[in-house]
């Protein structure tokens, strides 16, 4: 169970597990109750030597506490000997890479149109990782203009884990062109894998490392996925699109930016999307994409800039 007394997401369990993993062997070979705060203390001096991020220090001092969580609960140990340790400073300065409308366009033209697709997804569609790998075409209505993302076999299966998402125009635009790229399947991945796979899940990590290499080359800024999604949250804002519809659009289950004036509560359980309302902020998101990839074509053009 997470703090919230939820069960773990499949997702959550594999990153639990990843960071527990990085735990030094001897560690893990002991059992819990014979683990010192000192030995833990040791492996955290070790990882700063080796060079590791403090944010990577903390997810993996943030497993072990929640194993030793769990192991108090039902009277395994006593105590936690994670539960003091001193880690290292995490800088909270932004590191978001945000993109301009007009810069994405040209980064995503920049690649081969299937390559393509998962940015445009995350940055127009504001999908994430697992949404992008498990999209089928049945979840495709490009009639609509919508894609139903759900992350996981799992969530899948429950209605509630379902959000609807309307394209705005560049991202319907590349998913009508790689269906007709596909011969206009009925049934499959929109992103489909490059080659084998046992997950039958295309290997987005392999693809971004091919994918910054090629913006490299061509003289541009790499975006990560990720950072794409934060780019498509920075534009509904600049968009005008209220924060409540922004955080149904970014399947996020409470909003954020909250409107000055408005406490969390309000926004989270007092305010609802009218019907219409996700139609009204494609419409706009669509007006401010035109808007400003023209206005960035203008800048380039009157400074001389051929890209």
């Amino acid at each position: 169970m997470n703090n919230r007394g939820e069960p773990y997401k499949p997702n959550a369990i594999k990153s639990l597990d990843c960071a527990l993993r990085r735990v030094p062997a001897p560690i893990r070979r002991k059992s819990l109750p014979d683990v010192s705060g000192g030995e833990l203390q040791e492996a955290i001096d070790d990882y700063i030597r080796e060079g590791l991020s403090s944010s990577r220090i903390h997810t993996i001092i943030c497993a072990v506490r929640s194993l030793y969580t769990w192991a108090i609960h039902r009277g395994k140990v006593a105590a936690s000997p994670a539960a003091s340790l001193r880690l290292p400073a995490v800088s909270y300065e932004a590191r978001d890479r945000i993109a301009k409308p007009g810069e994405f366009a040209l980064l995503l033209a920049a690649l081969k149109s299937q390559n393509a697709l998962p940015w445009a997804l995350a940055g127009y569609g504001t999908a994430r990782r697992q949404e992008i790998r498990a999209l089928s075409w049945p979840e495709v209505s490009l009639g609509e203009a919508t894609i139903s993302l759900a992350e996981d076999d799992r969530a899948r299966k429950s209605d509630a884990a379902w959000r609807l998402v309307p394209m705005v125009t560049p991202l319907r635009r590349r998913i009508t062109a790689e269906w007709a790229r596909q011969g206009e399947p009925e049934t499959g991945r929109v992103c489909p894998p490059r080659r084998r796979s046992k997950s039958g899940l295309l290997s987005l990590d392999q693809l971004s490392h091919h994918v910054a290499t090629t913006w490299r080359c061509a003289g541009l800024e790499p975006i990560g996925l990720q950072d794409s999604r934060h780019t498509a949250a920075t534009w509904l804002d600049h968009a005008g699109i209220s924060p409540k519809v922004a955080s149904v659009l970014m399947g996020h289950k409470n909003p954020s930016p909250v409107h000055h004036g408005y406490a969390p509560i309000t926004q989270r359980r007092y305010t609802h999307v009218l019907d219409g309302e996700l139609d009204r902020a494609r419409d706009l998101l669509d007006d401010f994409i035109a808007t400003r990839e023209a206005e960035e074509a203008d800048l380039h053009f009157r400074s001389g800039f051929v890209p």
